[in-house]
């Protein structure tokens, strides 16, 4: 019987030689999509965490007592007694503080309170050439100057204006990845498995941080109906859009340098000046188009590093502060249209914002976490931690501009 005849080529072709035999030309380096943009979690890295050691948080803000009043009603430039002012701003003065009419410059002394009403001696420095009493609109504002006591006065009443309570939950989140025995003994271009998905996994776990730094819901339930069925306490860390106090809505228009300013004028009071505005493409869009149409005293493109993070440029504005710009490339994923995710800014006191882990459950790769006697293999990334975001008005929120 005659032999099998091999197969025969008589050319030089690549297609000529067995496709198993032909080495695969693979780059071993991977290209992401979406590399790492965690600006907001880096910058709190560096400016240091501090443990919890409860489930939830808690710290405390105070301030100064405020120092504008309001009368509600118009007065003529006789009217001294039982003036009325807004609800509640008779506890922020008591007899013998002076106070100066904002609009028509008039300095009055308080001579009596009764709960939001004000006995005055009207125009108090007219004799020595200061301004006269003068007739009141309702509305007008008055700022607390300070207390004049006589000579040989008794102990005045103290005041003390009282602290509130900021606090925030820990959430937990895990981030877990499994393969069988048999793919993790395989040879693979970039790398062997289980650590080149350790990697892609770990940076999916800092971006879940990230969204939770700007997107976090505050809420916590004694027993959870999540996923597992278990019961159990669940909470979920709030994040800056929970706690900022004011938003500046461009009500679906062009943002403009002034709009901007104004804002900037209103939160730079509170505060430190160290602030860092994250914004989405659209935003630093807009800013960029100063620098085009001859305001580029106010956008200044010098990439830097601010907190071990590459900043894009600066803004100047109100209180000649120089704030450093970061694009959040993700938020250009968001839609735009009505007020989107895709408008936000977010201008932040960095040094009112703290992370807080839970004690000894810090980010943590954990692995050999398959059931014992199946050839898998399965590791996660876990972490317990929150935000403290303090002084609501330090910050601020920016949204709802058009291109």
């Amino acid at each position: 019987m005659a032999g099998v005849i091999p197969t025969i080529n008589q050319g030089v072709s690549t297609e000529d030689i067995l496709s198993d035999e032909r080495v695969i030309d693979m780059d071993d380096k991977i290209r992401v999509l979406k590399p790492d943009d965690t600006q907001f979690t880096t910058m709190t890295d560096r400016l240091g965490t501090t443990q919890a050691v409860r489930e939830k948080v808690n710290w405390l803000e105070e301030e100064d007592f405020p120092r504008i009043i309001s009368n509600t009603s118009s007065q003529l430039s006789t009217d001294t007694a039982a003036i009325p002012f807004a609800a509640g701003q008779g506890k922020l003065v008591q007899a013998n503080d002076l106070i100066r009419n904002m609009r028509t410059g008039e300095a009055a002394r308080v001579t009596v309170v009764a709960t939001d009403a004000l006995t005055l001696a009207r125009g108090i420095s007219s004799a020595t050439g200061g301004v006269a009493a003068a007739a009141m609109n309702a509305n007008d504002s008055w700022l607390v100057v300070a207390d004049a006591q006589p000579q040989g006065s008794d102990f005045p009443t103290p005041r003390y204006l009282q602290r509130v309570l900021g606090y925030n939950f820990t959430q937990i989140t895990r981030t877990p990845w499994t393969f069988n025995g048999t793919t993790v003994a395989i040879e693979l271009y970039g790398g062997r498995e289980p650590a080149k998905e350790a990697k892609r996994q770990g940076r999916v776990h800092k971006k879940k941080w990230e969204a939770i730094g700007f997107w976090g819901a505050r809420s916590f339930t004694a027993s959870s109906s999540g996923g597992g069925g278990n019961n159990e306490p669940q909470g979920t860390a709030g994040g800056a859009v929970e706690f900022v106090a004011q938003k500046y809505d461009c009500l679906g228009a062009q943002m403009t340098a002034d709009f901007f300013d104004k804002m900037l004028m209103d939160v730079m009071q509170y505060g430190s000046q160290n602030k860092v505005l994250f914004a989405s493409p659209l935003v630093t869009y807009s800013m960029a188009r100063w620098n085009r149409s001859g305001m580029g005293s106010q956008w200044e493109p010098t990439p830097e590093n601010v907190h071990g993070v590459h900043v894009d440029a600066f803004i100047s504005g109100a209180y000649g502060y120089r704030i450093p710009v970061v694009v959040k490339k993700e938020f250009g994923e968001f839609p735009t249209a009505n007020g989107g995710y895709g408008t936000y800014a977010f201008l932040l006191d960095m040094d009112y914002i703290v992370q807080r882990p839970l004690r000894d459950r810090d980010t943590k790769l954990l692995v050999e976490q398959q059931p014992k006697g199946r050839d898998t293999y399965s590791a996660e990334y876990i972490r317990e931690a929150t935000y403290e975001f303090a002084h609501p008005r330090a910050h601020t929120i920016l949204f709802n501009m058009i291109p």
